[in-house]
């Protein structure tokens, strides 16, 4: 089916630059021979006359159902599109025009699509890329010189952050030797483990005395204030968290709106055009996934968008493969454990896992309890390794659990998050007095109603 593009001068052609929308190539109706000379002689259609004549349309028509384009000037479309009419009574026809995308007065079959849509649409994405692909260049120029680059993640890093720091090595051109990917501590959750070993991704654990030796250094899903060890100041930091104080980078690109970093590398991939492998392009997914629940929490257009682009690429089983880790009987214990000392208090469900082996039971718990029939927050929290854990989750229509959590716990450790989830890290040393497991359940209670502004009283505690 061939396409009718009419308009009175060449700019439906500069415009669309030429393209074939169908097999067949469109033709041009203008109205000046010498507009329709140089589509001509650019190896395209094009008939030029009065627009405003149905002579044209004859010849133009070659069964009266093609699809039209229309551009004109507000005054002139009556008649133009009268004398189509008179010619094509039921071609599809689209009017490009400014002002009202919906003016009244127009036969039925005859849409309009206002010309601000190209700018929305067309150029306001393109200047985008255009802006990403300046700060991808700033980003590879200042890590070109550098012999050794250090790619560092958060403690117990999670697939957002392992895929974030695998996208940015590609990025830059690097590999294992000359870019290795690092934590201060060490990968826990079975399914986090799971992703390493079936893309082969390798989580090096170092010490703070060994950032030394790295010319530059980058952090992912993470910025300094996160950390215990004091750093002076890092080359790049590239985060979806908000931003907890002031972050000491050459470099840094912080969106708290969006509800992965992974989607804040896919839109650097895409944005330079680096091929995105299938190995990458399954740890971005997944990194997407686990951080949104699939799209269902905090996720944006942005996040859908690269989710999109990532689905085709991605490698199916091996997602399904990392998703189902095994349980071991202890996680098992630890939850039965939890569940069976659960505490709800005005809607916020309360579980104390207390001492366990690794921190990501917590908030996968905190996950669980959010399904709790009544239940608007969870918190819960966990020992590991002579630091309180909590993670904190809201049905997303409530205060945000990022201030809420700042509010209750920032004085005591790090703390902060979004607006549905949000989790705080406390040296037990800093709870003077409070070491045993009882006594940590009571204080994050106390102090997590308090920031709420209820002041938790015997009468709030109801057995789950």
């Amino acid at each position: 089916m061939r396409y009718l593009l009419i308009c009175a001068d060449d700019f439906l052609y500069l415009l669309l630059g030429g393209a074939t929308f169908s097999e067949d190539p469109p033709l041009y109706l203008v109205a000046d021979p010498g507009v329709r000379a140089r589509i001509a002689r650019r190896g395209h259609h094009a008939l030029s006359g009065n627009l405003d004549d149905p002579a044209i349309y004859r010849r133009a028509f070659r069964t009266g159902h093609e699809p039209a384009l229309l551009s004109a000037p507000a005054e002139r479309l009556p008649k133009m599109l009268a004398a189509l009419r008179s010619v094509a009574a039921q071609s599809p026809v689209l009017i490009l025009r400014d002002g009202d995308p919906s003016p009244e007065g127009l036969p039925a079959g005859v849409t309009t699509l206002p010309a601000s849509a190209f700018g929305e649409r067309v150029i306001q994405p393109e200047l985008e890329r255009a802006a990403l692909r300046g700060r991808v260049e700033r980003i590879r120029q200042h890590f070109l010189p550098a012999e050794r680059v250090l790619i560092m993640m958060q403690d117990d890093p999670d697939p957002d952050a392992i895929a974030s720091a695998l996208a940015l090595r590609a990025l830059l051109s690097r590999n294992r030797g000359s870019a290795p990917i690092a934590t201060f501590g060490t990968i826990t959750r079975p399914e986090n483990r799971t992703m390493c070993k079936i893309l082969d991704i390798e989580v090096d654990e170092i010490q703070a005395g060994a950032m030394d030796e790295y010319d530059r250094v980058a952090m992912v899903d993470a910025q300094p204030g996160f950390f215990q060890e004091r750093f002076e100041q890092v080359d790049l930091v590239i985060d979806h968290h908000p931003e907890d104080r002031t972050v000491r980078a050459l470099l840094k690109d912080i969106r708290p709106t969006y509800g992965a970093t992974s989607t804040i590398l896919t839109e650097y991939l895409r944005a330079a055009e680096v091929k995105i492998p299938q190995r990458l392009a399954t740890a971005l997914l997944y990194g997407i996934k686990s951080d949104t629940l699939s799209l269902e929490r905090s996720g944006t257009r942005a996040d859908m968008e690269a989710f999109t682009c990532l689905y085709t690429l991605a490698n199916h089983n091996w997602l399904r493969r990392i998703e189902r880790p095994e349980v071991p009987q202890e996680a098992l214990d630890v939850l039965a454990h939890g569940l069976a000392r659960r505490q709800i208090v005005r809607g916020v469900l309360f579980s104390h896992l207390g001492a366990m082996p690794y921190v990501d039971l917590i908030p996968q718990f905190a996950d669980l309890c959010l399904q709790v029939k009544g239940v608007e927050w969870s918190v819960i929290s966990g020992v590991v390794n002579g630091e309180a854990h909590i993670s904190v989750r809201n049905v997303g229509y409530v205060k945000s659990a990022g201030e809420v959590v700042r509010a209750a716990f920032g004085d005591l450790g790090a703390a902060g998050g979004h607006r549905a989830m949000a989790k705080a890290v406390i040296p037990l040393r800093n709870w003077v007095g409070q070491v045993t497991g009882e006594s940590v359940r009571r204080a994050v209670m106390k102090r997590f109603l308090r920031a709420l502004g209820w002041n938790p009283g015997p009468a709030d505690n109801e057995r789950g």
